[in-house]
């Protein structure tokens, strides 16, 4: 597949676990949540109606403490000092339209660009960034007044006006720049116009003054508010675009984030960013200089950061060293665990007997000893038999995950016809964790009956496949890059979504989906969040296996590491110690 045609999330789906040795295929028990025991009686009998939850255009709650750089902690640091990070591979695109890649995320997301908004804490939802405060929502949900903070520069010196947003999304929504990212805006009135060619002006953004913008929704869709809170939304200054037309978003870059590029070199495969003296959050960044360097392989990554010579890898210790620095207490000072938005699975075909019939699908799902998976992967893995991630904020659970229960397994099967069991095909990704994973589902599922006749290939290969259909069951995972049920939901789960491959449908599923999209306050939309997980996990149309965290691999003198799924490394608020 050209990989200029991918889209981000095709990008983590597929290629952006397991490739580099990036170690999102990892998790660490000890920063997740207790996972409830296997319920009792079944939480798969009949489903209560549901209660009707009207949409709501308040904002998300709680209300975000204004006036502090969102995310984690930042307070304390040491400033000066320079911090080199290493990667497989260099960024795709410095161009926060085009670029998707894993270096180029962090380049986009915490280092050379800022965002109206931007994720909180490790996994709460939007906050104020460069806006002064959270959007102001109209009573029917389809208008936001955002407000912008005075003073803010690019790195050439010019002041961020609204303006630049406008012309910024534009921009990202030409035919001729055919970004990725296009879909992200189509909630708003006009894009589709601009996607098309029809037009340049994008109708639904209102600049009413310097400082402040309208932007009108065709429909009510709190994932605007996501859309605002990454790279593909940040401004660019249109002069500096128009003025490196060959080499902006290749070798040159102009940002209003904590650090600018100060040199891109391809032919060293390395990039130096220095510390914005006008970034707006005062005191930040700690760090004077930050070099990227790739190119690198994954044993050569972890020696160089073992001998001082890389003090962060980029994509974490790489996959098939995880297991080795965890258990070495040598190493182990080295690996630092973190929770992220992400899960694996096997996906199942909805559409061919005997996966059509729902009691087999909730057969396969009790008949996994997912600790088995824990075990093998020691403190990577977490079992975990739930459709939404352990760590979702303010999210009150109300489906109970699947447990190992293998008689419970052989009951449902036989009400399903199947006593003596049945065969089926598992096409399994061949790299790590994907393989072994398979095999132990293969192993567990013989005990109750079903055959599972393995066949393995590589992600493109699989990829390809799950694309021409027809596959009955297969490896799948998810990294979420917007912290709601919502990231799932609506690109796995719901009738006509462009990740839905197992033919799964559930008419209350769409339902509840379009609701919860329109309700701009938090906790009201995870109560419609939590009825459509019960409801998609008792139709099981995934094996669910586990969640995972991200295995960050860092030098001791890195002070205040912080990592989040959705972004990178918080490279704005870590010091060095020495």
């Amino acid at each position: 597949m050209n990989a200029r045609k991918l889209t981000r999330r095709e990008f983590l789906r597929w290629f952006g676990i397991g490739i580099g040795g990036w170690a999102l295929t990892q998790c660490a028990p000890a920063v997740s949540p207790t996972i409830p025991p296997s319920p009792s009686p079944s939480p798969l009998g009949p489903a209560p109606s549901p209660t009707p939850v009207p949409p709501s255009p308040i904002p998300s709650s709680p209300t975000p403490i204004l006036g502090r750089p969102p995310g984690p902690p930042f307070a304390g640091g040491k400033p000066g000092g320079r911090v080199v990070v290493g990667w497989s591979e260099g960024p795709n695109s410095l161009d926060p339209a085009l670029g998707y890649n894993l270096s180029a995320w962090d380049v986009l997301t915490e280092l050379v660009y800022a965002t109206l908004l931007a994720y909180d804490g490790q996994a709460g939802g939007p906050a104020p960034h460069m806006a002064e405060a959270m959007p102001e929502v109209s009573a029917d949900g389809r208008t936001l007044t955002i407000r912008l903070r005075r003073g803010m520069k690019f790195h050439n010196g010019r002041e961020v006006t609204a303006e630049d947003f406008k012309w910024s999304w534009e921009r990202a929504l030409s035919p001729e720049l055919a970004s990725w990212a296009q879909s992200y805006f189509e909630t708003i009135i006009g894009a589709k116009e601009v996607m098309e060619g029809r037009t340049k002006t994008l109708e639904g953004v209102e600049v009413v003054d310097a400082h402040t913008l309208r932007i009108h929704l065709i429909q009510p869709d709190f994932t605007i508010l996501n859309l605002l809170s990454l790279p593909m939304s940040t401004p660019i200054p249109r002069e500096e675009v128009e003025a490196h037309l060959e080499d902006f978003g290749r070798t040159y870059t102009v940002g209003t984030g904590p650090f600018k590029l100060v040199e891109y070199n391809e032919e060293q495969q390395r990039a130096v960013f220095m510390k914005n003296p006008d970034y707006f959050w005062p005191g930040l960044p700690y760090v004077d200089e930050v070099e990227f360097r790739w190119g690198i392989a994954e044993d050569t990554l972890l020696l160089q950061l073992q001998a001082g010579d890389l003090d962060i890898l980029g994509e974490g210790i790489p996959a098939i060293h995880v297991s080795r620095v965890l258990s070495d207490p040598n190493l182990r000072r080295l690996a630092q665990p973190i929770p992220v938005l992400a899960g694996r699975w096997i996906e199942l075909n909805t559409q061919q007997p005997p996966l059509s019939d729902r009691r087999v699908r909730q057969a396969l799902n009790w008949g996994v000893d997912r600790s088995k998976i824990e075990r093998i992967f020691v403190g990577q893995s977490r079992a975990w038999g739930a459709p939404f991630p352990p760590t979702l904020e303010n999210y009150d659970r109300i489906f109970q995950p699947y447990g190992y229960d293998p008689d419970r397994a052989k009951r449902l099967l036989t009400e399903a016809g199947y006593p003596d069991g049945f065969s089926v095909t598992l096409t399994a990704r061949s790299d790590s964790p994907f393989l072994q994973e398979a095999q132990i589902v293969q192993q567990d599922l013989a005990a109750i009956g079903v055959r599972v006749r393995l066949e393995q290939v590589d992600p493109s290969a699989l990829q390809d496949l799950v694309q021409k259909g027809g596959l009955q069951m297969w490896s799948g995972s998810w990294f979420m890059v917007q912290p709601s049920p919502a990231d799932l939901v609506n690109a796995l789960f719901v009738s006509d979504a462009s990740d839905n491959h197992t033919g799964y449908s559930n008419p209350e599923v769409d339902r509840l989906a379009r609701e919860a999209k329109q309700v701009f306050e938090e906790v009201e939309r995870n109560r419609i969040y939590a009825r459509i997980e019960q409801l998609i996990g008792e139709d099981a149309p995934f094996l669910w296996l586990v969640s995972f965290n991200f295995i960050a691999g860092r030098r001791e003198r890195i002070q205040n590491y912080h990592y989040r799924g959705e972004y990178g490394t918080y490279y704005d608020r870590l010091w060095v110690a020495d």
